[in-house]
């Protein structure tokens, strides 16, 4: 995953590079191998500086922040088609074919087809200077274009044949079609899956292209004029504009300062204007707030509030029962109202907003449905003057411009949270169907997902087996692919798994199935609900319901996740008054959770975040197990890997006792060792090697050190019974032990016993509160060990920094090598 963004203005802006500079920053979650810029101002030369580092460090380096110009492109890589270097870092500015001044392209994404697209490019006389896909997409526009320059005729009358057709009128240049023109025939060569954005210095405008990744555009107003923006990232976007131009996958957009423009990129070529739509988010909704310091911290926080949402959403309240049960009464006139309130997402501003919502509330779809209310004696009190819904930012909106609208905002607000709950309860009640339905056929569930939501899979399959006796199948694409795909039937069924509803592994796989088995079932459980995944890939989809989610490693979404798959198999064998109760319970479990284990943890952290390996051992939990190795591995950049706890003394012991896994601080001792015996003469000026630590063994003797263990077992008796069996044989071989559980006398006899002879032997408790429900104890284990992998990686990170290590990638929110989601083969 990389990220690109795009911005135009009508004239020379003075402060464009302060602009750029802050939208790149607003990527750097996306990537950080490379950052770069191109300001381009109409027939002057390109300004394109970029070089290896985050944006955080080159818009400073580079001094970015102190260019000016008419428009923008820029971009930050993660790398994946080319070395981290200067050369393959974007923007590029090509010139091939126009010697003079240019042409310049980024993208996000890859091309699949780089391989060959580059012999072809040289041999059609292109000079290609670096190995990064970025380069080819642009040379391929740049060759089109060219083209399209020497002979318009064609691709002028495609357009303009177009525009006829779609009955707009626009007077746009020849250049500007020409280069839509151009884009088009570029991605027809191109495989892959991309956004990118292109501009000729001598024209005006910018064009960008989704195929395949995400891609979000944006008007607004701001000091320096009117302004189009572009961007991978939505927030980004929202930083600077609320209203929207809605973009959907496999189109394209021409725009300057005022004008937009999409066109389709198939065979087909259609035009279209848009209208504007307000986003339902705002900007403050991805942002950091007091008193955190990072996004992980901030989200980590935020997950017993997100239980909320999911219980507000999948279950029927008693306190809205007879409001509800009014909707029902005319559920025809509310769908048609929800409809009408969608439509103020279209005005333009909030003068126009305000004169839309007056409309509205004196149309007789809204008066009769009031009065519908007052009749069923209804009253409204949650949410009242703090709109719960899904478009809580457009009721706020328009309180704070109608003050006086109290009453009709909190029957809006209720009536889009009705609407949303009669869809969930229904796909929920057709997917447990569907589940039951493959049992009964002879089929299998699949559970389909990457990363983290793979290991939420995992955790599904425990949860199913111990709620509802089905035995389903956690299993990654990769692996879904080698083990299964040649042998799928129509009675199985398929859950992916995403947060994104865009990783590329987990639509290749929908795609391959939708063709290869067209009556096998796909649904989904995603957080982005207008994604790909949930809208064009899936017969209908669950929300996650966590919100946005800023840091790169998932961790409120996991516990949505889990919470929703939990009360999936729940309903098997509970009442949804039951499973009310529970999920309520798991709110309060992480809420105390977070408040008591505080201390507990940040000893553990202290402990644990300078040595080079640990193992996390589940006892029947390995879901949670490698999950809690991800969060370590991804953001304190440690290796970590989770384990069954049982499994862990077939082979993986033999790393206990004698290793040659030693840290930093391992190195710091034998300089301390080395220096000490320097000092007494022991050692001669300039003496070291191999000889030298053979002479003095304790140079590395000394620094020789157990090996963490960190078990997470529930508080089942037998569970219990297998920990305390395997924290014995592993401590006697040269393992600390730390034990993350409910209160349990057994457990922690089991760790503070000191092996004989072993002084240097370590043990810790992080006791979480007593739940009494083997399957709440998950939602406890995941907190700790999401909190234990954030403190960790900020102490490491801390001490390194205290180093003066340059680019060591330990950050919390921004880990080096990984993205948040992976839309690259």
């Amino acid at each position: 995953m990389c990220g690109i963004v795009s911005i135009c203005y009508g004239g020379v802006n003075p402060q464009l590079g302060r602009e750029a500079s802050d939208l790149l920053r607003r990527l750097e979650y996306r990537g950080y191998d490379s950052t770069g810029g191109a300001f381009i101002t109409r027939d002057l030369p390109v300004r394109l500086l970029k070089k290896v580092g985050a944006p955080s460090k080159v818009c400073v380096e580079l001094g970015l922040e102190h260019q000016a110009g008419e428009r923008f492109i820029g971009q930050v890589r993660w790398a994946t088609y080319g070395a981290v270097s200067d050369v393959n870092s974007q923007p590029h500015h090509v010139r091939c074919r126009f010697p003079e001044l240019g042409f310049v392209g980024a993208h996000n994404g890859n091309l699949s087809n780089t391989d060959t697209v580059n012999p072809a490019l040289t041999a059609g006389g292109h000079t290609v200077v670096s190995e990064n896909d970025g380069e080819m997409i642009t040379h391929l526009t740049e060759d089109a274009y060219a083209e399209n320059v020497a002979q318009p005729g064609a691709a002028l009358d495609r357009c303009r044949s177009a525009l006829a057709a779609a009955g707009l009128s626009l007077d746009l240049p020849a250049a500007s079609l020409l280069l839509i023109d151009a884009a088009r025939r570029a991605n027809a060569r191109a495989t892959g899956s991309y956004a990118a954005a292109f501009a000729d210095p001598t024209g005006r405008g910018v064009v960008a292209v989704k195929s395949g990744s995400s891609l979000y555009a944006g008007v607004g107003r701001d000091g320096y004029g009117e302004f189009v923006v572009v961007s991978s990232d939505l927030t980004s976007v929202l930083s600077k504009t609320r209203m929207l131009i809605p973009l959907s996958e496999g189109e394209g957009l021409y725009f300057t300062e005022n004008t937009w423009l999409v066109f389709t990129l198939g065979e087909r070529l259609t035009f279209s204007v848009p209208k504007l739509k307000r986003s339902k988010l705002n900007v403050r909704d991805t942002g950091l707030h007091a008193p955190y310091h990072y996004y992980m911290e901030q989200e980590i926080a935020q997950s017993p509030a997100n239980v909320d949402e999911i219980l507000r959403y999948y279950f029927a309240a008693p306190e809205t029962e007879g409001l509800f049960a009014a909707f029902e009464d005319r559920r025809d006139l509310c769908k048609a109202l929800v409809g009408r309130i969608m439509t103020l997402y279209e005005a333009a501003d909030e003068p126009a907003l305000l004169q839309a919502f007056d409309r509205l509330r004196t149309d007789p779809l809204h008066t009769e449905l009031a009065e519908r209310v007052r009749a069923h004696g209804a009253v409204i009190t949650a949410g009242r003057g703090n709109p719960l819904s899904d478009e809580r930012q457009l009721l706020a909106d328009l309180g704070r411009l109608a003050p006086d609208a109290l009453d009709t905002l909190s029957l809006w607000d209720a009536l889009i949270v009705w609407k949303k709950q009669r869809r969930v309860t229904q796909y929920l009640a057709e997917l447990v169907t569907a589940v039951r339905h493959a049992q009964t056929a002879g089929g299998r569930v699949f559970l389909v997902a990457s990363g983290t939501s793979y290991h939420a899979a995992l955790v599904a399959a425990y949860f199913f087996n111990r709620l509802a006796g089905v035995a389903v199948l956690p299993v990654n694409p990769g692996a879904f692919r080698s083990m299964y795909m040649n042998a799928l039937s129509p009675r199985d069924l398929l859950i992916g798994i995403t947060q994104s509803g865009e990783t590329k592994d987990l639509v290749d796989i929908l795609q391959d199935v939708r063709q290869r088995v067209p009556g096998l079932r796909r649904i989904s459980l995603v957080n982005n609900e207008n994604s790909r995944i949930p809208q064009e890939l899936s017969e209908f989809y669950l929300p996650i319901l966590c919100g946005p989610e800023i840091a790169v490693a998932a961790t409120k979404s996991f516990v949505n996740q889990v919470a929703i798959l939990y009360l999936i198999a729940a309903s098997f064998s509970h009442t949804p008054r039951a499973i009310v109760a529970r999920l309520t319970q798991a709110k309060a479990l992480i809420a105390q959770t977070l408040a008591e284990t505080e201390a507990a943890v940040e000893t553990a952290a202290k402990r644990l975040y300078l040595e080079p390996s640990l193992h996390i051992l589940g006892t029947g939990h390995i879901g949670i197990a490698r999950e809690g190795a991800l969060k370590i591995r991804e953001v304190v950049l440690n290796h970590a890997e989770g384990y069954d706890a049982a499994e862990f003394k077939h082979g993986p012991n033999t790393i206990l006792g004698k290793n040659t896994l030693f840290s930093i601080h391992d190195l710091a001792g034998v300089l301390e060792l080395y220096e000490k015996r320097r000092a007494a003469g022991d050692i001669g000026p300039g003496e070291a090697g191999l000889d030298t630590l053979r002479r003095f063994p304790e140079l590395v003797e000394t620094r020789f050190s157990n090996y963490p263990l960190l078990f997470v077992c529930p508080s089942d008796e037998r569970d219990v019974r297998i920990t305390v069996s395997q924290i014995h044989t592993h401590k006697i071989r040269g393992a600390d032990i730390l034990v993350v559980c409910e209160p349990n006398a057994d457990l922690a006899l089991a760790a503070a016993g000191r092996p004989l002879g072993d002084e240097k032997y370590w043990h810790h408790l992080i006791t979480v509160p007593a739940s009494g429900d083997p399957d709440l104890f998950v939602f406890a284990a995941t907190i700790v060990l999401q909190r234990l992998a954030l403190r960790m990686s900020v102490l490491k990170m801390e001490y390194l920094d205290a180093l003066h290590v340059a680019d060591h990638g330990v950050h919390p929110d921004a880990p080096k090598n990984v993205s948040k989601s992976i839309t690259v083969d």
